[in-house]
């Protein structure tokens, strides 16, 4: 049996997709989450294999909330369920820790065959996927994918549009520490100015995630 767990802040989703895993005779949902700190603390006693995790839930970031449940819970398996299409993002996050990313958009029956594929130890990765991994091992990776975990961290909160102060208040750590991890985002995006790392984020599908 796959102990399941859905993170997802919209109802309509957590019930439609408990309901119709629910009659899987080789699945059960086990457990739910409406944000990032009910997820992990659900974690703490849940018998969990897969997590269906929306990469939008309020309090934690997705990426954030990512890798916390794998240094917290490394065995855990994260399907990443989307609003968003993929991407280059969703194939960083695949390298960050996801097992899979699957957009919303997508049938039912590709959730189901995400988690089973997922819990089995094999990564889940689309058609469209494939493809765009095919042309990032054919060009050069994309800057951001460069990025450290603490310049990501920074650099996801500077593109959501908060200021050095707010970034350095919600991460605890000194306004000039962020400075400096801005610098050195901006030296691997290879621009100058805050405002051309926004144009980046844009220019690569990296905004609203």
């Amino acid at each position: 049996m796959i102990n399941v767990m859905i993170a997802d802040d919209h109802p309509i989703i957590r019930e439609g997709l408990s309901r119709l895993i629910n009659l899987e005779p080789d699945m059960e949902v086990v457990a739910e989450a409406v944000d990032g700190p009910e997820a992990l603390q659900v974690l703490q006693t849940a018998d969990c294999d897969v997590i269906v995790l929306d990469l939008s839930l309020p309090h934690i970031r997705g990426l954030e909330l990512l890798a916390l449940v794998k240094e917290m819970h490394p065995t855990v398996r994260v399907l990443i369920f989307s609003v968003q299409p993929e991407s280059r993002f969703s194939l960083y996050l695949m390298d960050v820790g996801a097992s899979g990313y699957l957009s919303k958009d997508q049938p039912f029956t590709s959730v189901l065959s995400a988690i089973r594929t997922i819990a089995s130890g094999q990564p889940f990765i689309t058609k469209r996927m494939s493809k765009i991994r095919s042309e990032c091992n054919n060009s050069q990776a994309a800057a951001h994918q460069r990025l450290s975990a603490r310049e990501y961290q920074v650099f996801a909160r500077l593109i959501e549009g908060m200021s050095v102060s707010l970034i350095a208040a919600e991460l605890e750590i000194l306004s000039s520490t962020v400075s400096n991890h801005l610098s050195r985002v901006r030296e691997k995006l290879g621009v100058t100015h805050n405002g051309e790392v926004l144009l980046y984020a844009a220019q690569h599908d990296l905004l609203n995630r």
